[in-house]
């Protein structure tokens, strides 16, 4: 066996013949003699030092070995002509890779609706994506781990960072139907409202470590993940407060009731959302098109929640 001399056009000889079904065919579309395919085989398999093709029919048909490097075969290429793409794309100055941060309250079908969009604009950039909450999104970007973040406004958001202001979000206070909470009519006072555990986002980011963000009970529980904390919500183990458009349904189906607090308005309370990036950060194109993009969603729906506005097709739709 010498591999090292193997060549990228014989793998492609080889992969056209098994898909050809002939080295008359193959030799056909790559616009060469027959016996020149018939060659690079010949000698891909003495290198190989393994048979591809069974010869002795009217047509070759792949052996065994031939059938599992024949995977291997297509897979080199792929990574080959990915390479070539993305080098190319390097070369006139794009991005191989954008690395996003955003906000756990960011609405997810919105961040969907943007990343189809993204994929089709730039198939060869991959994305690097980091869900966070509180100040672990402008963390990531002042440190430089991510090149672009989309999170609640913060009174401690460093002023070096450029912003691009996006539609709010709603957030509302709500409880399981069977919370204490829940049967109280009217605005519930401060004293109840701090006698309740209150189910808080924790903070994973030394920015604003310690510091509580609309926390009005003396017992809290604390967790990561917003997830977790709806369903700790729908379990009847605190109040909290949540996206409306996360937790509407359970709303309309009495899974979860609104409560109405001095902090907290029946109606729901606007979380401002904002884009941020380092102004030293070079914009390439894709970097460039999620800035753009992110400014289109308030510029075509003005004054809209984030959780309202779908980024379809070129723009964005109430």
């Amino acid at each position: 066996m010498n591999i090292e001399r193997l060549s990228l056009d014989q793998l492609r000889v080889f992969v056209q013949v098994a898909d050809s079904g002939s080295f008359l065919a193959a030799a056909r579309k790559l616009a060469r003699a027959q016996s020149a395919v018939s060659y690079a085989i010949a000698t891909l398999e003495e290198q190989l030092g393994v048979l591809l093709f069974d010869r002795s029919g009217y047509r070759p048909q792949l052996t065994a070995p031939g059938v599992a490097l024949l995977a291997d075969a297509r897979q080199v290429l792929d990574h080959v002509d990915s390479l070539q793409v993305r080098a190319s794309s390097y070369a006139r100055g794009q991005e191989l890779e954008v690395s996003l941060a955003v906000d756990v309250f960011f609405p997810t079908d919105c961040l969907v609706d943007l990343l189809q969009r993204f994929r089709l604009a730039f198939p060869e950039v991959t994305v690097r994506l980091e869900v966070e909450a509180l100040g672990a999104v402008a963390e990531r970007v002042i440190d430089g781990r991510s090149m672009l973040g989309i999170l609640g406004t913060l009174p401690t958001t460093p002023p070096n960072l450029l912003r691009i202001t996006l539609p709010s979000v709603q957030l509302v206070a709500v409880v399981a139907p069977d919370h204490p909470l829940a049967k109280v009519r009217g605005r519930i006072s401060e004293k109840l409202l701090q006698q309740q555990t209150q189910l808080v986002l924790s903070d994973r980011s030394e920015l604003t470590a310690r510091q509580d963000f609309s926390v009005h009970s003396r017992l809290t529980w604390r967790m990561s993940d917003l997830g977790t904390k709806h369903a700790l919500l729908r379990a009847g183990m605190g109040w909290g407060n949540m996206p409306r458009h996360v937790v509407q349904d359970d709303l309309d189906h009495g899974r979860l009731v609104s409560i109405s607090t001095i902090h907290h308005p029946p109606q729901g309370a606007e979380l401002p959302i904002q884009c941020v990036y380092k102004p030293d950060h070079p914009a390439g194109p894709a970097l460039s098109w999620w800035l753009d993009s992110l400014a289109a969603l308030t510029a075509l729906a003005p004054g809209a929640a984030a959780g309202e506005i779908q980024a379809k097709g070129d723009k964005s739709n109430l």
